[in-house]
């Protein structure tokens, strides 16, 4: 039986394909054709804000447009996150798009329990795939 995995895709220009993107497609069709079950996040084509302090991360709420995305996450088994690197690091789209996902209460226990005993996205597997 094969798998639930999500492919997330992290580049920020969704105006055009860029080589990110024709990787997650041949990731993508070997992951299916393995008999795995694919799902896809385009960062670039979410709206969210870009949190701004330590305060908004604990308490805010997640933005109604990364719902689906935070639940496509609670079902994979597997993520791979396809991203260029930019600047020695991932775009700031990605990484404001991670910081908000991986509340507190969803990727781990509260905010006042030691993330390194309560995380509750334990048991998944991920890849990286950066160009």
């Amino acid at each position: 039986m094969g798998k639930r995995v999500l492919l997330i895709q992290g580049h920020p220009d969704a105006s055009r394909a860029h080589f990110c993107h024709a990787l997650a497609d041949a990731y993508a069709v070997g992951a299916s054709s393995g008999g795995h079950e694919v799902r896809r996040t385009p960062v670039a084509q979410l709206t969210f804000p870009l949190l701004r302090s330590q305060d908004e991360w604990e308490h805010s709420p997640l933005p109604e447009g990364l719902r689906e995305s935070q639940a496509d996450i609670a079902w994979a088994e597997h993520l791979v996150l396809f991203f260029p690197l930019w600047l020695g690091d991932m775009p700031a789209l990605l990484k404001g798009f991670l910081e908000q996902v991986a509340r507190p209460e969803f990727a781990f226990g509260g905010v006042r329990e030691n993330p390194f005993t309560h995380k509750k996205l334990a048991g998944r597997s991920a890849r990286v795939v950066v160009t």
